[in-house]
């Protein structure tokens, strides 16, 4: 079973698997998916709080759909999961790694100890010295919550191989690498919605907001005094489009609608924020996710945003295209013998001056470079090349030390489609 992965993404109420052939390859295919209830508070916010709880979910998902594989791969996807922009200076991958709790200390509301932390470079750049260095997004999490997470799997008999960040899992299961166009990636669960933007396939931007289709159920179940289950039909069966419905249900569309504003706030300024810093405008909007298909969803996101938004549509079984998602970061067992990293970069990230790129131009004042300052910039990009070339051949090694300290963290850069 070892060119089998499974793919785990705990939800609020429910824990979904899909169980991949040859994950991260041309090959892959889906085998098997499934999905079975959580009791009550046994995972909040995408964070297991009741390890033997799941672990017995766990086992039961086994065994309703017939998973054969054992080695898994965990989804990480709440507010506890931040991204924040960071420029470095050029240097292997271990290198920046290594020193990122030396300069990250001021950027995260959370004590650097119990941290687990990663780096994701985007593009290849030089600052106002005409320095060589990356701009990328440091990716950090809390580590008890990794860990906490990993040990429901292992105590349901399971191997975990990888902790995957969601928000760049779906980038590689849904980008479109081959156009140049920004996308925005929207998955809306039950209480949290993370919105990632990616340009070629490449993730540039982050944002988790706590935020999902919960809200809605709660504010029905309390203005009608309902059973959730209730709440929910008549939220699926009316949606946020008023028209055409019944008189008696509009002033329940009138609070859905409402209750939903907050969120779309967020995903609008979000979008906003990005083309503002990035000065580049968002094309599409791609949604995911539960709360997602609500009735009248994407048409509210592009009211707000002004900005095409449709559901995906690559999937039959759209609740488990994040389970789906966390198996194309890691390549089977057969590539990994082969000498390929786990996961695959995407090229940008694999090669972000490539070859045929012109070194970064410009001084601090804005004139061109020199002769001899092009020059120098184009040595230190060679030399970077072959430094990034040499770090992602040793990332497999990294990684292995990474997990001693915390986890199994999977390095959240693309793989293949």
């Amino acid at each position: 079973m070892g060119n089998r992965l499974v793919g785990i993404d705990f939800g609020h109420d429910v824990v979904r698997g899909v169980e991949v052939e040859e994950p991260g390859t041309r090959k892959s295919r889906v085998l098997r998916t499934g999905s079975v209830p959580l009791p009550p508070e046994a995972v909040v916010s995408g964070e297991v709080r009741d390890p033997q709880a799941v672990a017995s979910a766990l086992r039961q998902l086994w065994s309703k759909s017939g998973f054969k594989a054992k080695r898994v791969v965990l989804g990480m996807g709440n507010s506890r999961v931040l991204a924040r922009d960071l420029t470095v200076g050029v240097r292997p991958l271990a290198r920046i790694r290594e020193s990122l709790r030396f300069q990250v200390a001021d950027m995260l509301p959370m004590p650097l100890e119990n941290a687990v932390l990663d780096y994701y470079p985007v593009r290849y750049g030089a600052d106002d010295h005409g320095v060589p260095v990356y701009h990328g997004l440091l990716i950090a999490t809390l580590k008890d919550v990794v860990l906490t997470n990993e040990k429901a799997a292992r105590l349901a008999g399971l191997e975990v191989v990888g902790v995957d960040v969601i928000p760049f899992a779906l980038v590689r299961a849904l980008a479109d690498r081959a156009s140049n166009d920004t996308w925005a990636f929207v998955d809306v669960g039950a209480t949290t919605t993370s919105i990632s933007i990616a340009t070629a396939g490449v993730p540039e931007f982050v944002r988790i907001v706590p935020s999902g289709g919960e809200d809605v159920t709660r504010s029905l179940m309390e203005l009608g005094q309902l059973p959730r289950e209730q709440a929910e039909q008549i939220k699926r069966s009316v949606g946020l489009i008023s028209e055409g419905v019944d008189p008696k249900y509009r002033p329940v569309v009138e609070l859905m609608v409402t209750r939903s504003s907050e969120l779309m706030t967020s995903i609008r300024d979000t979008l906003a924020y990005f083309s503002d810093t990035r000065q580049r405008r968002v094309a599409h909007v791609l949604l995911t996710g539960g709360g997602a298909r609500l009735g009248g969803f994407p048409q509210m996101v592009t009211a707000w945003t002004r900005i095409p938004a449709t559901l995906d549509a690559s999937s039959a079984e759209s609740e488990f295209t994040v389970a789906a998602a966390l198996t194309t970061g890691v390549s089977s067992a057969k590539e990994r013998k082969a000498g390929q990293s786990m996961p695959a970069p995407a090229a940008p990230a694999a090669d972000p001056a490539p070859a045929d790129a012109p070194p970064p131009t410009g001084s601090p004042g804005g004139a061109p470079l020199s002769k001899a300052q092009a020059k120098a910039q184009a040595k230190a990009r060679a030399k970077a090349q072959a430094a990034f070339a040499a770090a992602e051949r040793g990332r497999a090694k990294a990684n292995g030390a990474e997990s001693k300290k915390a986890s199994i963290w999977t390095r959240p850069i693309g793989g293949k489609r």
